[in-house]
């Protein structure tokens, strides 16, 4: 009894910007992920970390400059994807992103390693908190 409590209590149903298959939300990584061209709208790659983040407005304030910073301080380029960018719909629909519960644009990041392959893909609607998940995922592709 004391396990189902807890399972009705603490564990909530896939929110509006989580992967519909909760099993899934994290199991992102990608051994045979798509290979980009090496310039895909202006974005350039194999020369090293590529972080993609997707969110459906470009994150701003005091939390994202910290973050930016923690996922960046190991030499990883970032490139902040929004679907209401024009020249960005090309790099956004390159890129296996899950759809989210809500079926809008997802949110979250995908990894591109130095040979241009897509290592890493995931929908994270709290990345702002999960800076650590990027800097080991960038660890392991680098």
């Amino acid at each position: 009894m004391a396990l189902i409590a807890v399972v009705v209590l603490l564990v909530r149903p896939p929110g509006p910007l989580d992967d519909p298959r909760p099993a899934f939300q994290r199991d992102g990584l990608l051994r045979n992920g798509a290979v980009l061209d090496a310039d895909v709208e202006g974005v350039e790659f194999g020369s090293g970390t590529v972080i993609l983040l997707f969110d459906r407005t470009a994150p701003e304030g005091d939390e994202w400059e910290r973050w930016k910073a923690d996922v960046t301080s190991d030499g990883a380029a970032l490139v902040v994807l929004t679907p209401d960018h024009p020249a960005q719909v090309q790099l956004i629909a390159a890129i296996p992103m899950p759809v989210p519960t809500d079926g809008g644009a997802p949110v979250g990041y995908a990894v591109v390693d130095d040979d241009r392959r897509v290592r890493y893909a995931t929908l994270d609607p709290q990345y702002l908190v999960n800076a650590f998940e990027v800097d080991v995922i960038t660890g392991a592709v680098s």
